[in-house]
């Protein structure tokens, strides 16, 4: 070979190793398309997308090239009863939900609701890694965690009432999870997205409403919460969820950013739960609002009432799921 072929076969041999790297790299990079359940101001989904941003940061830095996550946004994007089939055949990656908005596939979901365990207890308990044996056969995706709980379900209504009695016939918003428990009540269950409820009210399509206090501010409820009952019932979920085969297909080290940021997350929602909570009570005392406490007696009747309408509920439809779901979200005795 003539002397001065060498050095151009050299450079021609090294630029090409630099292009396949590089065409490498970019073939590796996995996009995860993201959609909420909730409104953009709400507190799980302003915790969520902090979270991502952080995912990607460290991503970024440790394995550069690899991950894009795409948060394309909320109900705007796909309305929330549709994200789980939209989860389901992949037509998006990842998804923040709440457990109402997946009975019609997972009516055992309604169970987690009365976990008696915070979110990192319930992955020593066993109950994560079931879930996501759970999800990953009957929605084609896998369970990482959850940014509920710590917010009960507060009855609110626009009309006096003493005892439960007196909450017959009133028509409620609420969401699939409470509706076995309303009509126990002789309430009329009224199922329609939370940013509707305030223009519901006004136009007296509803009494009242179910929720948890720290979406009231948001959605301009404080000054409708004029009788709030007590004791609250019920604590939501919001389950982080992901397509199968989208995580299966993450590297290793990539997963384990997820998992430790999701477990922040979820210790992050959990501190705040209790400080807004009691915020958004003051408030609603502030505005005139009146606190009906039921007797001792009548508060255990009501949330034993409370139990049964969600146990019997999801074991009429998911008997096997719902009882080891209940068996792994019990404290140790």
């Amino acid at each position: 070979m003539k002397p001065l072929l060498k050095p151009l076969l050299v450079s021609c041999l090294a630029a090409a190793l630099i292009l396949g790297v590089a065409l490498s790299a970019s073939a590796a990079q996995i996009t995860v398309n993201s959609v909420v359940a909730h409104p953009p101001n709400h507190p799980s989904t302003l915790i969520y997308v902090e979270m991502l941003k952080t995912i990607q940061a460290r991503a970024d830095k440790d394995f550069p090239g690899q991950l894009r996550i795409n948060h394309r946004g909320s109900t705007e994007v796909i309305p929330q009863l549709e994200q789980a089939n939209a989860l389901r055949t992949g037509m998006i990656d990842m998804n923040l939900t709440a457990g109402p908005y997946l009975l019609s596939i997972l009516p055992e979901m309604d169970i987690t609701s009365l976990s008696e365990l915070m979110p990192w207890d319930e992955r020593k308990s066993g109950l994560v890694a079931y879930l996501d044996e759970v999800f990953r056969k009957k929605l084609n995706s896998t369970y990482l965690g959850r940014l509920g709980g710590g917010f009960p379900f507060y009855l609110h209504s626009t009309k006096p009432f003493a005892n439960l009695a007196d909450l017959k016939g009133q028509r409620l918003r609420v969401s699939p999870t409470n509706i076995p428990l309303m009509k126990m009540l002789d309430i009329e269950p009224v199922n329609i997205p939370g940013p509707e409820t305030f223009t519901a009210v006004e136009r007296g399509v509803v009494d009242g409403f179910v929720l948890p206090p720290s979406i009231l501010p948001d959605l301009g409820l404080i000054p409708l919460a004029k009788y709030t009952l007590l004791p609250p019932f019920y604590s939501p979920t919001d389950p982080i969820l992901m397509h199968a085969a989208k995580w299966d297909s993450l590297p290793d080290g990539i997963k384990k950013i997820f998992i430790e940021e999701i477990g922040k997350a979820e210790v992050v929602k959990m501190e705040k739960a209790a400080t807004e909570q009691k915020e958004t009570m003051d408030k609603v005392r502030a505005a005139g609002g009146k606190f009906v406490e039921l007797p001792p007696a009548e508060a255990a009747k009501f949330i034993e009432m409370a139990n049964k309408a969600l146990l019997d509920t999801a074991m009429s439809k998911a008997p096997v799921e719902s009882q080891k779901i209940f068996d792994l979200s019990r404290k140790p005795k």
